[in-house]
């Protein structure tokens, strides 16, 4: 096996997934995460489709059982939490087989993160700071720390990649923003009181929240603005003043939800956005997950997707002994068109995703209670199959 020592930037979900399979095929991956530790909170994800394909081959699903959030029901409520519709999670379920489970992100990236191999080097609370390549290895820099030599570089760092950044150019060449902004973040010691996921919107604002068995509860929060905001990256700060300034008398439960923020330890806060690039390698560094085809919440499919795109990478550097550049060209063979097609997806279902006026709620409250009608749920549900990309047995 040729160019056995790689470095992984990002302990997330497409990082933790692709070092798991490189080891699992007799390569020596590093992991380097920016954060000091393993990321906690994150809104919930759909968990179906090709990804769980490789939650099987990886030998984790009893365990993300475990954490399956498991709604009794998606809810659409008023401001007053009546039930204007609803989707019986359940049936889903039983559409799906069984093979559908909702994560927190986190949680996902955990479970991956546990059944690594001990001996695989991480390193937290340290990043990228300079790439260097040439014919025979990467020389890459670290903020803290010297300078280190691998064969390969892959960058999982996500929609805000430093991989990206260094090797192909600024974020803003390749960030398709969709007019939406998202946060997230628990509150403990506070129930629903119930296990459904519960909906609630205004004009151009929707806010969800959903209790565990923990007495916490997890809310998240997405609006629509016509233009990209201007703030620091890293200034939650900030963050939580515009969050505030959407949902300030929204109705509903903003005003508890708004009055845990300062006591939250895991609030996230983002644009809804895409990575879309022409090509996802150069030379010895190559990119996975959301740092090189982030298709955005609006797909659905994120996180399973990283999951898929790290075992095709993993899977074809195996298959060609090491040779990256006969490995690159067919993970984006493989791979990308299926990619731009689920991205095309969410671009369009932007559009309707969050309704702009109480007739847009009304019509969008009306179509989701035809949900409930198992024709309509099984045309529903379709979109989470991931028709048209075959996963090989490497």
């Amino acid at each position: 096996m040729n160019n056995k020592n790689i470095l992984i930037s990002g302990a997330g979900i497409a990082g933790t997934a692709l070092a798991f399979w490189l080891k699992r095929y007799g390569f020596h991956p590093t992991i380097i995460e920016i954060a000091p530790k393993l990321r906690e909170g994150g809104y919930a994800i759909d968990f179906m489709g090709a990804g769980y394909d490789v939650a099987v081959k990886m030998g984790i699903v009893d365990e993300l059982k475990k954490v399956d959030i498991n709604f009794s029901k998606v809810a659409l409520v008023d401001k007053n939490d009546r039930e204007q519709g609803s989707i019986n999670y359940q049936k889903i379920k039983k559409f799906m087989n069984g093979r559908a489970m909702t994560l927190l992100r986190s949680d996902l990236a955990k479970t991956i993160y546990t059944a690594l191999d001990k001996d695989i080097e991480i390193i937290f609370d340290n990043t990228i700071e300079k790439i260097e390549q040439n014919d025979k290895e990467v020389r890459v820099s670290f903020k803290q720390g010297s300078s280190r030599s691998f064969d390969l570089v892959i960058g999982a760092d996500g929609l805000h990649s430093m991989v990206r950044k260094l090797i192909f150019g600024d974020e803003s060449k390749f960030e398709k923003y969709l007019g939406y902004y998202t946060s997230s973040y628990t509150i403990k010691n506070f129930s629903t009181g119930n296990s459904e996921f519960a909906m609630y919107n205004f004009p151009c604002r929707q806010v969800a929240v959903y209790s565990n068995k923990n007495n916490a509860t997890t809310t998240f929060f997405i609006f629509s603005f016509p233009e990209k905001l201007t703030y620091a990256h890293h200034d939650t700060e900030k963050q939580k003043q515009i969050l505030r300034e959407q949902f300030t008398g929204g109705g509903w439960k903003c005003t508890p939800l708004l009055n845990a923020l300062d006591n939250t330890a895991d609030f996230y806060f983002d644009s809804v956005s895409q990575i879309k690039m022409d090509r996802w390698y150069n030379g010895r560094i190559a990119l996975v997950g959301d740092a090189g085809y982030c298709p955005s919440l609006l797909s659905g499919k994120g996180s399973t997707l990283a999951m898929v795109g790290a075992y095709i990478l993993a899977g074809e550097l195996k298959e060609a002994n090491g040779d990256y550049q006969q490995a690159f060209v067919q993970y984006e063979k493989l791979f990308k068109p299926f990619m731009e097609k689920k991205q095309q997806s969410a671009q369009s279902f932007a559009k309707s995703f969050v309704p702009k006026s109480y007739f847009g709620i009304g019509l969008r409250n009306f179509v989701f209670k035809l949900m409930s009608v198992s024709v309509f749920s099984k045309l529903f549900i379709a979109q989470f199959r991931d028709k048209g990309l075959q996963l090989k047995n490497y």
